[in-house]
């Protein structure tokens, strides 16, 4: 009898991973969900110190204690703006006006169609499930909603109320400036939202209005691009000597102090159609808020500045506030933005260098103070690449010295002053390890579709993000990498006992080696064939002319001096390309030259072969 009850059970819980692990690529919040509650803490906010009526510092664990003093802190970085001081923008020459926008039924339903059903209501309670199963009925009446307000420049008070989930960052869990305020707003008012930020979009995309060192939260642009073009540009400089010196910025609660005055300002410089302005503007007043812990409350509190974080409208009117922040820059330095995050570089030989590098920082302070956003300068930092210029160590802000480091997480990837990885292959091959370790702890009944939807979701993705900035070359990179994946497949009981490559072949599963070499390809695909904007992206150089064998799309390998830019992204893909056939080269479609590269690598029999080496020479060496 318990033999029986015991097979049973087990057979229920291999039904309940299996179907959690199916499900972690499109729904990763159950994996964690399941994951957390084997923990025997489950609460999210851990207790917090205040300041007591006495003056003393005491710990609360109660919740609803504990959501006013996030509440009371994240009312505290509001910005009162004051505009007496204030100089706006001029208007901006526009080639083609903005329409008017008029909404229309088809394209509600179809933002209907996409609701997420699984996400939380806001504070008016609709939950999209409702939304999305009753969509056909309610789409004409939500359609006159949407045009009434826009002309009449009304927003329901539900659509200005935001219930705040407090989001650790990092630091002290006691301490309330350690979290980070997300607000969940009406999902009616996300689908109007939604309609207003793709019409802004489209103005600014054919007016060319965003900037194109502006590289947060616009479609075709990404945190890897802009490092590709930035170390693309990094090691190009270092080949012709000097040092160059980079300032890290950090704006300082930067979603929560845009004043709106200013930000209104900013859309009427741009010419933005004024019914949208206008809604706009009461889409940002009095506004309110409350913090929920659990199933507590706190009381709401007025939101006087700032663009509410989870909104949809709310990144595309930060960007817009911040657009001309890279044209300060005009001492011959370089600052690239992705969101908020700022970075401003030069190359330096001598002081003078240094000085107007120096010069620029202090322009970007000074914009910052114009605009009411503050820089937190103790999180700003400075590296310097290359060989060191005498004179050149120090730099500041409003008289406070910036920390020198020798590493930095840039975008989720981290270089030290050699512009080496080995510190962000070392992290991620440990992220990769940790994951495995929760899974191998939680799922114990795994069968093979489920091993495969968890590993590339959850332990691949960690060594792939931004693998064609970070791609070892050294033999023993390469092969504390591909350990990561012969770890992982010994997981699965059916193969442990198989070799590496039986075990890939068993899977279905490329080498490490492989899915980077594919990555590359595809990147240089997308840069040649015109799917990513030449003036975001780094640049690769084609012959003007030759005579040579090969497809008509061979690019041209520079000579260089020194292993920093032979062995990075622009100069190391090459041999590996200019290998490639004409029916690879020639697709006409992403999909269409994806198959066709895994046509070919597998006719050469790549895709396992862990000790091949993909240069285009045929020739083989070990890993």
């Amino acid at each position: 009898m318990s033999n029986n009850i015991r097979e049973q059970t087990r057979n229920l819980q291999k039904i309940e991973q299996n179907n959690i692990a199916h499900q972690c690529k499109t729904s990763p919040k159950k994996f964690w969900n399941y994951v957390n509650s084997k923990f025997k803490n489950k609460n999210k906010i851990g207790n917090l110190s205040f300041i007591n009526s006495l003056g003393k510092e005491e710990i609360t664990n109660n919740d609803i204690t504990k959501t006013e003093i996030l509440n009371s802190f994240f009312s505290s970085v509001f910005v009162k703006e004051d505009n007496t001081n204030f100089t706006p923008l001029d208007n901006i020459p526009i080639a083609i006006p903005m329409e008017n926008l008029i909404i229309n039924e088809i394209d509600v339903l179809k933002r209907l169609d996409k609701l997420d059903i699984n996400k939380s209501p806001g504070p008016d309670g609709i939950h999209p499930r409702i939304l999305y199963e009753a969509r056909i009925e309610l789409a004409n009446a939500l359609k006159l909603i949407f045009n009434n307000s826009l002309q009449t420049h009304q927003v329901p008070s539900d659509w200005r109320a935001g219930n705040i989930t407090p989001i650790f960052k990092k630091g002290s869990k006691t301490d309330a400036s350690n979290y980070r305020p997300i607000s969940l707003t009406s999902i009616v008012c996300k689908l109007f939202e939604s309609i207003i930020r793709d019409h802004i979009v489209q103005y600014f995309i054919v007016n060319n209005l965003f900037s194109s060192k502006q590289y947060g939260f616009i479609k075709g642009r990404s945190t890897v691009l802009q490092l590709l073009k930035i170390l693309d540009d990094w090691t190009e400089m270092l080949e012709h000597g000097g040092q160059i010196d980079v300032i890290y910025t950090d704006f300082e609660k930067a979603f929560d102090r845009v004043p709106h005055n200013r930000l209104i300002s900013k859309l009427h410089s741009y010419n933005i159609n004024i019914d949208i302005i206008n809604w706009i503007k009461a889409y940002l007043e009095n506004r309110v808020q409350r913090v929920r812990i659990n199933s507590c409350f706190s009381n709401w509190a007025k939101v006087i500045s700032g663009i509410p974080q989870g909104s949809i409208l709310g990144p595309l009117l930060f960007i817009i506030y911040i657009n001309e922040l890279p044209d300060i820059c005009d001492s011959g330095s370089k600052l690239y933005l992705y969101a908020d995050d700022a970075k401003i570089y030069k190359q330096i030989f001598n002081r003078q260098d240094r000085d107007n590098l120096q010069c620029d920082l202090t322009k970007l302070n000074s914009w910052a103070d114009n605009w009411l956003l503050k820089l937190n300068i103790v999180k700003c930092k400075k590296v310097s690449f290359g060989r060191h210029i005498e004179g050149t160590e120090h730099y500041n802000i409003d008289n406070v010295e910036l920390e020198n480091v020798e590493s930095i997480k840039d975008l989720g990837v981290i270089y030290d002053s050699h512009l080496k990885f080995e510190l962000h292959m070392s992290e991620k091959i440990n992220k990769a390890y940790s994951i495995l370790g929760i899974i191998k702890r939680n799922f114990k009944f795994l069968d093979k579709d489920s091993f495969l939807v968890m590993y590339k979701s959850l332990v691949r993705s960690h060594l792939e993000y931004a693998n064609c900035i970070w791609s070892p070359h050294t033999v023993q990179d390469k092969k504390n990498v591909e350990k990561v994946q012969m770890r992982a497949t010994k997981l699965l009981q059916e193969v442990k006992h198989m070799s590496y490559i039986d075990r890939l072949k068993h899977l279905n599963l490329p080498t490490l080696l492989y899915r980077r070499l594919r990555g590359d390809m595809i990147m240089v695909f997308k840069l040649l064939s015109g799917i990513y904007d030449s003036n975001i992206a780094c640049n690769l150089v084609k012959p003007n002319n030759y005579i040579t064998r090969g497809h008509h799309l061979r690019l041209f390998k520079m000579h260089v001096h020194y292993d920093l830019r032979k062995y990075y992204f622009s100069n190391r893909v090459v041999s590996i390309w200019n290998s490639l056939p004409d029916y690879v080269v020639n697709s006409n479609t992403i999909s269409s030259f994806e198959n066709s590269l895994d046509r070919f690598w597998i006719n050469q029999a790549c895709l396992f072969d862990y000790k091949a080496d993909l240069t285009g020479t045929g020739s083989r060496s070990q890993l």
